[in-house]
């Protein structure tokens, strides 16, 4: 490649990578550039050739994306989706989106930049640290990344020549393994700080765990999951449902129990009938979150009355009672 072209090449590949979060895609987002630019240009062999780009993979590419454009039509039929050779580049949330699908689907391909402490020797500055290889890899040079030393990426493939490069390189944040890669993760208890909460999207109880991405050891941040399975997600949903979270018509009672709903996370818990009792119907249908209560009051319009009923004043049974189960409409 002449000199004058190879200066042009590398110039388009930087337009392409774009700025700010569409340059933390990396190489997949210069790739993306150079399909929409090529599309948008009519997809000449001129075109190609002045970019440094081969003209029959670029027609693959189009031929790809009208077969994928078709198979996602047939699924959804209201998508009405069309290959637009005009199509604008992604947004930075379509980006992001991006970075992790990537990443969701290339878990044995993360890499960690080695930290100062980890360095070794002085040939491992700038390497990264992979769970497939003993020897740190490098981003390559072509790169669009390679002077960006991201700390966490993903990559396509690594090849060797002086160095053990990685191509295919996209940037991701570390927050991202444990959500996306749970299996890989190994995690562990829930945080008291923040505490557990309740989550009214998904009706569960959700809690902040860190874990450590599996073979490599290496610690990631906290992250908001699912309270892990157990009798102390019993616990907090219990409480949650006391306070009046999980359904609003109990709210109106929260001010009238006799015990507060903490009481359901002490040691001495115990020693309260009225807390073992709604305790146990809750393990006894395994209703441990909204959705699990909502299909045993379907069968069972009278569960946990009388359990619940052990936590107000005996005034006040009629009046729940009128209301059970309390379900908004």
């Amino acid at each position: 490649m002449r000199k004058g072209k190879k200066a042009r090449v590398v110039q388009m590949q930087r337009i392409w990578a774009g700025q700010g979060e569409s340059q933390k895609l990396g190489d997949l987002m210069v790739m993306l550039g150079a399909v929409g630019a090529c599309e948008y240009a009519g997809c000449t062999p001129n075109f190609c050739n002045t970019n440094g780009l081969r003209y029959k993979a670029m027609v693959e590419i189009r031929r790809l994306r009208g077969q994928l454009t078709t198979a996602v039509n047939a699924v959804c039929s209201d998508a009405n989706l069309f290959v637009d050779p005009k199509m604008k580049p992604p947004t930075e949330a379509q980006v992001t989106y991006l970075r992790q699908i990537v990443l969701a689907g290339l878990g044995d391909h993360v890499a960690r930049r080695i930290q100062a402490e980890e360095l070794l020797d002085e040939k491992w500055k700038n390497g990264y640290k992979t769970p497939l290889l003993d020897d740190p890899v490098f981003i390559h040079p072509n790169s669009v990344l390679f002077k960006q030393l991201p700390e966490f990426v993903v990559y396509q493939e690594i090849v060797e020549t002086t160095k053990m490069y990685m191509k295919g390189v996209s940037a991701i944040k570390p927050e991202w393994i444990p959500l996306l890669l749970p299996p890989y993760c190994h995690f562990e208890k829930p945080l008291e700080h923040p505490p557990p909460s309740y989550c009214p999207k998904t009706g569960s109880v959700k809690c902040h765990r860190p874990s450590v991405f599996y073979r490599i050891g290496w610690q990631l941040p906290a992250v908001e999951v699912d309270y892990p399975e157990g009798i102390d997600r019993y616990k907090y949903f219990t409480k949650f449902l006391l306070e009046g979270k999980v359904f609003k018509k109990l709210a109106s009672f929260t001010r009238c129990l006799l015990s507060n709903p903490v009481t359901m996370l002490k040691t001495w818990s115990k020693l309260q009938p009225r807390t073992e009792s709604l305790l146990k119907a809750l393990v006894s249908e395994n209703a441990d979150n909204r959705d699990a209560l909502l299909a045993v009051w379907n069968r069972k319009p009278k569960y946990l009355l009388a359990e619940y009923c052990q936590w107000i004043p005996e005034a006040m049974h009629e009046n729940v009672s009128k209301i059970w189960p309390p379900v908004t409409p």
